[in-house]
């Protein structure tokens, strides 16, 4: 099979594609047929260097496709079930696993970093990491519901959205902030939309009630002016605009760190937080119960994916330079 392991870190070109046996699915392990993959800022991140250094596995962790082969030990999955993955595998095991939030498994891996992922012909899962895809949605919106649909919809379940809130979202046009936006809305909040391009601005009013131009990631002024004060704000840039949206959100209100794409550290006022009462929150991922909400919300047209581009699995280099390039509005997606 063809499939893009992890070499060496740096730019774009580091990214060579190889021949490799196809994977045997062992105990609780699926073999997918990988119909398509998603493109993330994480999957940059680690192909830079920045995060898990880690050299070897396939990248890629948003995989959709079909199951070619199982182990033993199965309970649910069948050779043809069409299947979407969560971003880990987890242990089942340990009290977060048991307790349902199995994305704070200490023992999680991500595939596409400690596992091989999906930037290949054929990859191994969990049975536990997947869900059944509805038929009314297609392999390339599957492949980005954990990640591009289900990291916002957790933050927003973190937060605790409520019908009539406001909800401000940073980073809105990237492949989270603009389902994001969606999402809210469906659960009845009013959404803002942030942006650091106004060429973006008319793809996001498909989407936002209003939306701020932040230049330098500050957009608390403007915030203000405008009374557009939220109630919750999804931070997807936080070393960027973390202190705007400190600084824009209501007294009481929460402020959601979903995303930073730096991997830098970030200086913020103690006293906002106390003053005002501030909840700060961290947001990691989705759980497969999530998965599976997300591509219920897909298959009653609640979200659309959106997705930019559709590129052959030989185009990773290049999909990694659109993304690189914030050029994208949503997400990028590799078919094998």
């Amino acid at each position: 099979m063809l499939a893009f392991p992890l070499e060496a870190f740096g730019a774009s070109d580091v990214l060579q594609i190889r021949t490799r046996d196809v994977p045997v699915p062992g105990w609780g392990q699926v073999l997918v047929k990988v119909e398509a993959c998603g493109v993330c800022g994480q999957d940059i991140m680690r192909r830079s260097g920045k995060v898990d250094r880690v050299l070897g596995p396939v990248i890629g962790h948003e995989i959709a496709g079909a199951v070619a082969g199982t182990g033993p030990g199965l309970s649910e999955l069948r050779l043809g079930d069409r299947v979407a993955s969560t971003q880990r595998m987890s242990c089942h095991t340990c009290r977060h696993c048991l307790g349902g939030r199995e994305v704070l498994c200490t023992q999680g891996v991500l595939y596409g970093e400690g596992l091989d992922g999906g930037y290949a012909e054929y990859c191994v899962i969990d049975e536990l990491s997947l869900a059944h895809i509805p038929d009314e949605v297609s392999f390339d919106a599957a492949a980005i519901a954990a990640c591009a649909i289900g990291t916002g919809y957790h933050a927003l379940m973190l937060a605790g959205v409520k019908p009539g809130q406001r909800v401000l979202v940073t980073g809105a046009s990237g492949g989270i902030g603009i389902h994001a936006l969606q999402l809210a809305r469906s659960m009845g909040a009013e959404v803002v939309g942030v942006t650091s391009s106004a060429r973006k601005v008319d793809k996001l009013r498909l989407y936002a009630d209003e939306v701020v131009v932040a230049e330098g990631g500050v957009f608390d002024k403007e915030v203000r002016q405008r009374n557009l004060q939220p109630d919750i704000v999804l931070d997807m840039t936080a070393y960027a605009t973390l202190d705007s949206s400190l600084r824009s959100v209501r007294r009481g209100g929460s402020v959601a760190v979903v995303g930073n794409l730096e991997n830098k550290t970030v200086a913020i006022l103690p006293g906002a937080l106390i003053q005002r009462e501030i909840r700060l929150v961290g947001s990691k991922a989705c759980s497969r119960a999530e998965l599976e909400d997300c591509l219920q919300f897909l298959q009653r047209n609640l979200v659309r994916a959106e997705i930019q581009e559709i590129l052959p699995l030989q185009s990773a280099p290049v999909a990694h330079e659109l993304l690189e390039s914030g050029a994208v509005q949503g997400r990028v997606v590799l078919r094998p």
